[in-house]
């Protein structure tokens, strides 16, 4: 019969639907392991096997031997099954990363980007036009048909948006969905970049197994991904975790700037507040952000003066989170936020402002947002084939 469409919604009985999504969720399995796991009859799992092996959906790899020393086959999702692609559109980078339906990665190529910025513009959609091109270029035709593509941007999210929150729509994120060189019926979403971390850190990082979590970036920009069950919150607008908003500063003389806080907590405000305060008998200050926490590591006195400083205004920035969300765990990441020197700090406040919770920083660096695009994509491919 060969593989479905793309975009196509496969008429299969439920059995069969929960043996692929069983497949792609928990990895290869035996069919005395996916009938008990699923509470499926000998011959209802023969029947579900048999008819995604006719779709190319699955397929065996081998055996093996359980206690009784009878060999089972082991099946998994096949190569033929589709693939997914996720795209990130970063401060300083673009990356492209092609994985199959199982999440094995199939390609991954990066472009680092000249200058920082805070809108897609047009030299980061020619760059992540061309490296779509190669990473397909990479994947041919071996691993089926592309399904699903999401970009992580600095953004509200396409399908959770509304004219509302417009001004969170960051300029040329639409042209970018509409020049990626992949086929007209594949689905193309935006999808805001730190939710794509927050849910990568509860797919294959810290948060596994958290019922809710809030991951809390911080470095060129500032914001707040919330999984809650295993499903990011995106509010009534789109912008939950729009942490920026915060009104700051607040006092009695002083007005609140819009997304202030942001730019207060954000690295190049940090950078400057360093340069401000760094002594002339020091030496020139630190020229960005990683400098600054190399020296901090290193032991000078007036580097790890800014960095604890720096640390304890995110740690009131968790504080805000904590107060509102109370999750069971924040996971810190982004450039500045993902430094182990940050956490001790982020800790203290926390304990002195609110209430003990667990603070951890992410496992999975700046891979975070990209990998997060992927499993999202696998998510939406695998709810439409099952």
């Amino acid at each position: 019969m060969g593989m479905p469409p793309a975009a196509e919604r496969l008429d299969l009985p439920e059995s069969a639907r929960a043996v692929l999504r069983a497949l792609v969720t928990d990895g290869p399995a035996t069919r005395p392991q996916l009938g008990h796991t699923l509470d499926l009859s000998r011959p209802t799992m023969s029947v579900a096997i048999a008819e995604l092996a006719k779709l190319d959906l699955v397929t065996s790899q081998g055996t093996t031997k359980g206690s009784t020393g009878r060999s089972a086959v082991i099946y998994s999702v096949a190569p033929a099954a589709g693939h997914v692609l996720g795209v990130e559109v970063a401060a300083t980078r673009v990356r492209v990363a092609a994985h199959a339906l199982d999440g094995s990665q199939l390609s991954s190529r990066e472009e680092r980007m000249s200058a920082r910025r805070r809108n897609v513009t047009a030299a980061a959609t020619a760059a992540a036009i061309e490296l779509v091109r190669k990473v397909r270029a990479d994947v041919g035709h071996r691993h089926g048909p592309l399904r699903d593509v999401v970009i992580g941007a600095p953004t509200a999210p396409t399908e959770h948006s509304s004219d509302r929150v417009d001004s969170l729509r960051v300029d040329g994120t639409e042209q970018l969905v509409s020049s990626l060189p992949v086929p007209a019926e594949v689905p193309v979403v935006v999808e805001n970049n730190v939710n794509c971390a927050a849910l990568a850190e509860h797919r294959l990082g810290v948060a596994r197994n958290q019922r809710m979590f809030a991951y809390l970036q911080v470095g060129v920009k500032i914001g707040a991904g919330i999984v809650l069950d295993g499903q990011l919150l995106h509010g009534a607008h789109g912008a939950t975790g729009e942490v920026s908003r915060m009104p700051f500063p607040w006092g009695e003389n002083e007005s609140p700037r819009r997304a202030g806080l942001e730019h207060y907590l954000g690295s190049e405000a940090l950078l400057e507040r360093c340069a401000a305060a760094w002594p002339a008998s020091a030496g020139p200050p630190p020229r960005d952000a990683k400098a600054l926490f190399e020296a901090a590591a290193r032991g000078d006195v007036h580097a790890r003066r800014m960095v604890d400083r720096h640390a304890q205004d995110i740690g009131r920035l968790a504080v805000g989170v904590l107060s509102v969300l109370d999750p069971g765990l924040i996971v810190l990441g982004g450039g500045v936020g993902q430094n182990q020197l940050v956490l001790p700090e982020v800790q203290r406040v926390l304990r002195s402002l609110a209430w003990d919770t667990e603070v951890t920083v992410g496992a999975l660096g700046d891979r975070a947002t990209v990998l997060g695009a992927v499993h999202l994509a696998i998510s939406r491919a695998l709810n439409r084939l099952a």
